[in-house]
């Protein structure tokens, strides 16, 4: 699911937390939704009759380094939500090559209840 593309009641994104706010940018918020809503009780469905369309701007507003956010993003997925499984991740994204401090703290961490 693409994290900018997607219908879902309003009242159960925010029962979700919406969009993680230690996430920089943009990237892996399409994993991050799916796992809460797959955790919390709600499904993806893939609707053939809707369209959606993505107007791209001709550059960046934003001056970052797209592979280190996007890594720092998924480092931060792997470790709030796939608990066990999360060294398995880390080894598959070469995690070890990359050094990051990622701090959390409870309001930035929503899980189901």
């Amino acid at each position: 699911m693409a994290g900018g593309l997607f219908a879902i009641s309003s009242k159960f994104f925010r029962k979700l937390g919406t969009y993680d706010s230690g996430f920089d940018i943009w990237g892996g918020e399409n994993l991050e939704l799916s796992f809460k809503t797959w955790m919390c009780g709600g499904t993806l469905e893939t609707i053939p009759c809707s369209r959606v369309g993505h107007v791209y701007r001709k550059r960046s507003p934003y001056k970052w380094d797209v592979g280190n956010v996007l890594r720092r993003n998924l480092v931060r997925l792997a470790e709030v939500w796939l608990d066990n499984y999360k060294e398995y991740y880390l080894q598959r994204i070469n995690h070890d090559k990359v050094c990051m401090h990622i701090t959390y703290s409870q309001n930035t961490i929503i899980r189901c209840v």
